[in-house]
């Protein structure tokens, strides 16, 4: 339902949930709409096709009523509602909804906004909070809207890493912030595109949205190639007959052709954002002929279709494994996707024979042929692709003298301030080796804490960023582009990291001056900076480990397992540590949508590692007292090659959202004590069809800590404080002190009435 049908109810919705409208810090933040559910007309609506909205007296976070969602079937699925006509372009807005599950779980939910309808839509994240059953949470953030789509704008709540968990929503509300509207692009800012001319072109990823409005200005201003960042997909070349259908990745690529912007092709073969049914039906692989026949047609309709508006394709993207033991035999190290498993591991070299084969016949010989993927910093990785390549290359050069058939290797570039420039040098450098153009393609970088970034963070950013492009600039007579994954922090994939050299407001962070003058960046900071460990604490107890949560654990600390090492944003969760005289105890909720632990390596499954250091004296090699602890999500236990005590216990437990790991680690050399410290970390392995696709850890970033106890974080032995007295609850509830109940009730009453005067004003003056 649009809410232009509804428009003059609203109103009447604020007034009978006055006693619940928000505070308002100044004039100036006006109530735009509020949504409850105390009347039977919901307003939202189901974004998918399976799941349910109803009403429900069970529980609400005010008055008698909250909606209830159940029946989903995808992370995506949820309860949605349009607001186009209560934005303004370029004006920024907070939102806020209260959510709980219904299921005894910890799941992330989601709030989101989507801009745009069809393939052309963007989605971008407002807020992610961890949600249970015990207790209603706030999602609550800002947006600013710098272009509308197709007048379609929407806000909906989903659950990112759970495809069927059940919650319920109450007291949606959206305000103007007011201010954002006066803020304009930079155009004094050198453009980026000016600075680099005579090295690479500098790119960004696409939807309609960046081709309007300030954020076109923004674009226009700083790039000269584009990337589609969705539209040009796979899954978007059809429509829901499985016929070809460009019509919306058509309005994109004029618009691009309009705006005078290269672009870059992405993606062809693929095995997310594809259809299933081009190598799978009901479930069953198709025959190797089926599916090389469903991949070569479409290779061809679509290098067809779009012929020499492409500069570039990326033919097969991120096909190999992550951290490949045995790098030389590439074909080994291949991703288990079901491309490979319906057509064989000569699948990529066949995606590329054909993609050059309709070049060729068109006479298109001057669009060059990409491989992409993401870890490309990682060493054994790095070289997979360098051998995948080589041997790929050679062999077309046998019928083909002097030819390429794989002309340019893309580095992604999802990095974050855990990377260490070296390896990303090391990289290029073997790749150099192949006679192949480099192409940085995805480039973001995240900081360690989420939310607004101190002042610290955004210098040690923007140091990354200048050391990335001092070594872009030496060697740019091989790179051929540098793209951005997003134009601003707001509107990028992984938002809440804040990645990119603009902020949410598109005003140039640090980390622009260090991507525009690198040399001069670098020599005003020598980069001593240390990122800071992360320290928590560990309570005095010992739990009975078992299918039943012993109560004991919630006296322990959370630690948020919330920080990625991969570009990909998987499974993540909590951990709780509890020590006695005897154990190191460590339990940890893992939200995870799916169970996989069909790899081989039991590093590749679903999986929970505990990184021990007794001493705490931050050694760089793992000594006796040292561990590397994993317990996969079926309960197996393996351990790191350095790791010399092998007797643990461990409990694993399905729950609704995932699994939850209890271990039990014997003290191996140390006595405990109240106050002492001990190095420590948390890990959980994320897998899909057999491959690791995400990492979360609590402190280390570099991934080493395998093989280097330093990069771990702290951990202080704590006891319990029970010398606390009641006479803070009893002044709260005697009304006394600045949380007293009566001032909260007064103080709602008074903003509640203000909202209803702000919200008939601003209805008036429509």
């Amino acid at each position: 339902m649009k809410l232009k049908k509804i428009k003059n109810k609203l109103l009447l919705l604020v007034m009978g949930m006055v006693l619940s409208a928000p505070l308002y810090a100044n004039a100036e933040e006006a109530l735009e709409l509020m949504i409850g559910f105390e009347e039977e007309e919901m307003f939202f609506e189901p974004r998918g096709e399976t799941e349910q909205l109803e009403r429900t007296s069970e529980d609400a976070y005010t008055g008698d009523y909250s909606l209830l969602v159940t029946e989903r079937s995808q992370p995506w699925n949820g309860p949605a509602v349009r607001i186009e006509e209560h934005v303004d372009v370029s004006t920024e807005y907070s939102f806020s909804v209260w959510v709980k599950l219904i299921e005894e779980a910890t799941v992330e939910l989601q709030l989101s906004t989507q801009i745009g309808d069809g393939d052309n839509a963007s989605y971008q994240t407002i807020d992610t909070q961890s949600v249970s059953s015990d207790e209603w949470v706030e999602l609550a953030g800002t947006y600013r809207y710098d272009a509308i789509v197709d007048d379609f704008v929407s806000i909906y709540i989903e659950s990112p890493n759970s495809d069927s968990v059940s919650f319920k929503i109450d007291d949606f509300s959206m305000q103007s912030a007011g201010s954002s509207s006066n803020i304009s692009i930079q155009t004094e800012l050198t453009p980026l595109k000016d600075i680099y001319e005579d090295y690479f072109l500098i790119g960004n990823a696409v939807s309609l949205a960046e081709l309007e409005g300030q954020r076109l200005e923004l674009l226009r201003h700083h790039h000269n190639l584009v990337t589609a960042e969705n539209a040009m997909k796979p899954e978007y070349a059809y429509n829901s007959s499985r016929e070809f259908d460009f019509t919306d990745q058509d309005r994109l690529v004029n618009r691009i052709k309009e705006e005078g912007l290269e672009l870059h092709g992405h993606v062809l073969v693929w095995h997310q954002q594809s259809p299933e049914w081009l190598h799978t039906e009901d479930g069953q692989l198709l025959s190797r002929e089926e599916a090389l026949d469903n991949m070569y047609t479409h290779i061809e309709e679509t290098v067809r279709h779009y012929g020499d508006d492409v500069i570039a394709w990326e033919v097969v993207n991120e096909a190999m494994n992550d951290n490949p033991r045995d790098p030389e035999m590439w074909r080994a190290m291949l991703r288990r996707s079901d491309w490979f498993d319906a057509i064989g591991d000569d699948y990529l070299e066949l995606a590329y024979l054909k993609t050059r084969e309709v070049l060729d016949e068109n006479g298109w010989e001057d669009v060059k042929l990409y491989y992409n993927d993401y870890n490309d910093d990682n060493q054994s990785k790095a070289s997979a692709i360098y051998y995948m390549v080589k041997e790929i290359n050679e062999n077309y050069a046998e019928d083909n003298p002097g030819e390429l058939l794989i002309d340019g290797i893309g580095m992604q570039g999802h990095y974050n301030s855990g990377t260490n420039v070296d390896f990303v040098r090391m990289s290029i450098e073997r790749f150099r080796e192949l006679g192949v153009e480099i192409g940085v393609t995805e480039l973001d970088i995240t900081t360690a804490s989420t939310g607004e970034l101190t002042e610290e963070e955004e210098k040690s950013q923007a140091l990354l960023y200048a050391q990335l492009f001092s070594l872009y600039k030496e060697h740019a007579d091989i790179i051929s582009r540098v793209t951005f994954w997003g134009l601003n922090d707001s509107t990028s994939w992984r938002a809440e990291r804040n990645p990119l050299i603009f902020d949410r407001d598109l005003l140039a962070k640090e980390a622009y001056y260090a991507v525009a003058n690198p040399e001069e960046y670098l020599a005003r900071n020598d980069g001593s900076e240390e990122s800071e460990k992360r320290v928590g604490q560990a309570g005095y107890g010992t739990p009975q480990l078992g299918e039943e949560i012993d109560d004991i654990w919630s006296t322990a600390e959370e630690l948020a397992i919330d920080r990625y090492q991969l570009a990909w944003q998987g499974a993540n969760g909590t951990g709780r540590v509890l020590w006695d005289e005897e154990n190191l105890y460590v339990m940890v909720n893992v939200d995870d949508a799916s169970i996989d632990t069909s790899s081989e390596f039991p590093w590749e499954q679903d999986s929970v590692e505990v990184f021990l250091e007794e001493s705490f004296e931050q050694s760089s090699t793992y000594e006796e007292g040292t561990g590397q602890y994993r317990v996969n999500a079926e309960g197996q236990e393996t351990f790191g090659e350095m790791t010399d005590h092998t007797s643990i216990e461990t409990v694993v437990t399905e729950t609704p959202t995932g699994y939850t790991v209890q271990f039990a680690i014997p003290w191996v050399n140390h006595t405990p004590q109240e106050g002492g410290r001990i190095g420590f970390d948390l890990q959980i392995n994320d897998a899909e069809s057999g491959n690791r696709e995400s990492v979360a850890v609590w402190n280390d970033l570099s991934g080493q800590g395998f093989q280097n106890p330093s990069v771990f974080g702290e951990l202080e032995l704590t006891r319990a404080d029970d010398s606390s007295t009641e006479s803070d609850f009893l002044d709260s509830e005697n009304g006394e002190g600045t949380n007293s109940p009566l001032i909260i009730l007064a103080g709602l009453i008074i903003g509640s009435a203000a909202a209803v005067i702000l919200v008939i004003m601003k209805r008036n003056k429509k």
